[in-house]
């Protein structure tokens, strides 16, 4: 098995071993280019803060000045009022201590930037204004203006926004004045002119002083710190991007630069390659991690011979990736001819395995390129290692498209609807249903011929365990979806049982409203079961509460050997063995034993793919009838019997074509289709 490292997406420790300088690819973005964007940055930093510290200097000053101007004006206006409180209580005769007032009044409305000036009572009754114009006021004001000032005795000032909210035009002033029938009110309208007369220049001479002060502050700045701590995020960054064993670039800059070259419009195409050597774990056990990192440095040297534009990138353990601006997948093969050829000479006896895709003639995203290169290169480890295999060949030299591939992968990592059905397992001896298997169906307009060639798609392209996991999903949020009754059968595939997670199933069971008791996880005599882990999963498997079927029995060599390895409680004959029950002496002698075994060990026997009334009863007359009403319980599953449905069929269903059998066997004649029986 392959070490291939720490897988793109997932973070990983980088290996251990001499650290090497940079060769000519790890260098490939430049110093001038790294010192330029830091420059750049250092001086937007720089002016940035010195702006928001400006911007918000002149906030507080503008503010101050505002303040200190009404302010003024508050105290010449409550020394007007002074003056209106001794007239009022001045031993004069009423006539004159009238016109005095009014004449201190119009004197305050000829002020600059006074707008209006009116006297008035707590009821809101103007006693005196100061022009002929109105200002705006009326004879009569809202006497609820008044309240603050009636009750606190002080000045108040509010802006024409609060009043009207058409912004701040003028500010008015609200003075108490004291007079011997009770206190009095002056109202006085300032323009808000005067107000910003004070902080006119201020906005100019800040702006003046800001751009000096950045001017001045940039490059004293960055002399007195910014041009060490350029050095030192240029070292950082450095470490981080690149690799230290290899000299090439890492894992890091590797997502940045593969989407920038699929968006460059200088390049109609660009290439993906994904690569790792071949047998390196069996190097570094057989010949020690040193020896083994000096062939990922042989590797990445080997990766010279590529030009300029190309990009060689190590990801982790021994996985390798190359962008190629600029070439289609051919010239990407004979680009990795070149490096194969190279690296021979270096390290004879290493090759590689590699996967190639390429973005032209439509449009890709970065993941869905990665998806291709990696499907190539799962491709050339099952084809035997030791090649490089073009995803276009892929799809072309199997009969399958590249769309075919790109929904079966988007149907893996996506949250598509999948549908399922259920066919019925019946047991034959008593005609009752037993259990049904849960059956995956693709989505309507599908490109994928049914079940079985997505399945097998998905084991080339190394996603059958990630397909197995989102159709289980279906298949029990169906069942939590209803009432459920019986057995209910579960495909496991081959796959991905070496690490199947036993809890998690039992929490999605739960969640469906099942216990293990109720499931029964098929697996095919052909999963693989010298895997040791395979056989750990399925025994711990038992040990939760799971039955398990062992599927296809007798479609390869491998059924007998499965049933010394793991204890099946069910066993499942394949269709084709049922249909040559009449003529060929192996699927007689496969069915004996499937008998013998189930009778030694317990457990049922399940005919599959009975289809035709000639194979139920060739399957009921060959000896199996009797054992039928003895231990081994015979089940049956086929169109014959029940089509795969949406919706289970009831406990209480009774098989009716086992009664048509019933009453060909009392005539003694003719079996389930009409045909002579055999005697």
């Amino acid at each position: 098995m392959e070490n291939r490292g720490h897988h793109l997406w997932s973070d990983g420790e980088a290996d251990s071993g001499p650290s090497r300088r940079p060769g000519r690819r790890g260098r490939r973005r430049g110093l001038n280019a790294e010192g330029l964007s830091f420059t750049v940055r250092w001086v937007f930093a720089v002016s940035a803060a010195m702006l928001v510290a400006g911007l918000i200097e002149y906030g507080v000053a503008r503010q101050h000045i505002i303040d200190r101007g009404l302010e003024d004006s508050r105290r010449t206006y409550e020394a007007v009022a002074g003056r209106l409180e001794q007239l009022l209580v001045a031993d004069t005769n009423p006539l004159q201590r009238e016109q005095s007032i009014a004449a201190e009044v119009r004197h305050l409305q000829h002020s600059q930037g006074t707008v209006y000036v009116g006297l008035f009572d707590a009821a809101g009754t103007l006693i005196v204004r100061g022009g002929d114009g109105d200002g705006g006021a009326s004879d009569h004001a809202d006497a609820s203006r008044f309240s603050e000032v009636l009750s606190s005795g002080e000045t108040t000032v509010e802006t024409e926004a609060e009043i009207g909210g058409r912004g701040i035009t003028r500010y008015e002033f609200l003075v108490p004045v004291s007079a011997p029938e009770g206190t009095l009110i002056l109202e006085i309208d300032q323009h808000a002119d005067i107000i910003t007369a004070l902080i006119g220049d201020l906005g100019p001479h800040k702006i003046v002083g800001l751009f000096t002060a950045i001017v001045v502050a940039i490059p004293l700045s960055y002399v007195f710190g910014g041009h060490s701590l350029q050095r030192h995020q240029m070292r950082t960054k450095q470490q981080a991007d690149g690799d230290p064993l290899t000299g090439l670039a890492g894992r890091r800059p590797f997502k940045p630069l593969l989407e920038a070259a699929l968006t460059d419009t200088r390049y109609a195409v660009t290439s993906l390659v994904l690569l790792d050597i071949d047998g390196f774990k069996q190097i570094n056990d057989r010949l020690g991690h040193s020896h083994g990192d000096r062939v990922l440095q042989g590797l990445a040297d080997s990766f010279q011979v590529l030009p300029g534009t190309d990009t060689p990138f190590r990801l982790g353990g021994d996985e390798f990736a190359v962008i190629l601006p600029g070439s289609d997948e051919d010239r990407a093969a004979d680009a990795l001819d070149q490096i194969r050829a190279d690296l021979a000479k270096r390290f004879p006896g290493v090759t590689f395995s590699a996967g190639i895709a390429a973005s032209s003639d439509e449009s890709l995203t970065l993941t869905e390129l990665w998806e291709r290169s990696d499907a190539a290169l799962y491709e050339a480890k099952r084809l035997g290692r030791r090649r490089s295999i073009s995803f276009k060949s892929m799809a072309e030299g199997h009969t399958v498209s590249a769309e075919k591939i790109d929904e079966l992968t988007a149907l893996v990592s996506s949250n598509a609807q999948l549908n399922v059905a259920f066919q019925p397992i019946w047991d034959l001896r008593r005609g009752v249903v037993l259990a049904h298997e849960a059956l995956l169906r693709l989505p309507a307009g599908s490109r994928i011929n049914g079940p079985q060639e997505a399945f097998d798609l998905a084991e080339r392209l190394g996603i059958a365990a990630a397909l197995d996991a989102r159709a289980r999903l279906a298949v029990l949020a169906a069942v939590g979806s209803q009432h459920w009754e019986g057995l209910l059968f579960l495909n496991l595939h081959p796959d991905g049982l070496p690490c199947f997670d036993l809890d998690r199933l039992v929490s999605e069971l739960a969640a469906a409203g099942l216990e293990p008791e109720d499931v029964v996880l098929e697996v095919t005599e052909q999963a693989g079961l010298n895997h040791p882990d395979s056989i750990r999963t399925l025994r711990h498997a038992q040990d939760r509460g799971f039955r398990l079927a062992l599927d296809d029995m007798g479609k390869s060599n491998a059924g007998l050997h499965a049933l010394r390895l793991v204890r099946f409680d069910i066993i499942k004959i394949d269709g084709d063995v049922i249909s040559r029950l009449d003529n060929d002496p192996s699927a007689v002698a496969t069915v004996a034993a499937a008998v013998t075994f189930v009778q030694q060990a317990g457990g049922w026997i399940i005919a599959e793919g009975i289809e035709e009334p000639g194979m139920l009863t060739m399957l009921l007359q060959r000896g199996l009838a009797g054992a039928a009403l003895q231990q081994p319980v015979i089940a049956g599953q086929g169109y014959l019997l029940g089509r795969p449905s949406e919706r289970p069929v009831g406990l209480d269903t009774h098989l009716s074509v086992l009664d048509e059998f019933a009453v060909g066997l009392a005539q003694g004649t003719r079996d389930l289709d009409g045909q002579q029986r055999i005697p």
